[in-house]
């Protein structure tokens, strides 16, 4: 497997190394090095973040965007978390954000 990217079965491919790995009670999330985050299980109660309650059976890219902005923002993920009906997702506090608090 390439050590930047690996295929998946169904096409897609994750985008680089997977740095962390989060377990809930049936499905999974991956943040991978460069800030992207995947999950795949159960998608019952939404706990999968796709915006659907379907299942997934390979990892499906996170998308995330900057409520406090205007023009989307890129997020920058740091950590990732499961439980038995939720996911989350901890974004790095922006450095021009804190100069506005």
């Amino acid at each position: 497997m390439d050590e930047e990217s690996a295929t998946l079965p169904n096409g897609g491919s994750l985008s680089r190394k997977v740095v962390t790995v989060a377990a809930g009670e049936a499905h999974t999330l991956a943040l991978t090095g460069d800030g992207f985050v995947y999950s795949w299980g159960r998608g019952m109660f939404g706990r999968l973040g796709t915006g659907a309650e379907a299942d997934e059976l390979f990892p499906v890219r996170i998308k995330f965007n900057d409520p406090r902005s205007a023009e989307e923002r890129r997020l920058k993920l740091v950590g990732v978390a499961a439980g038995s009906y939720h996911s989350l997702a901890l974004a790095e506090v922006l450095a021009d954000f804190c100069g506005r608090l």
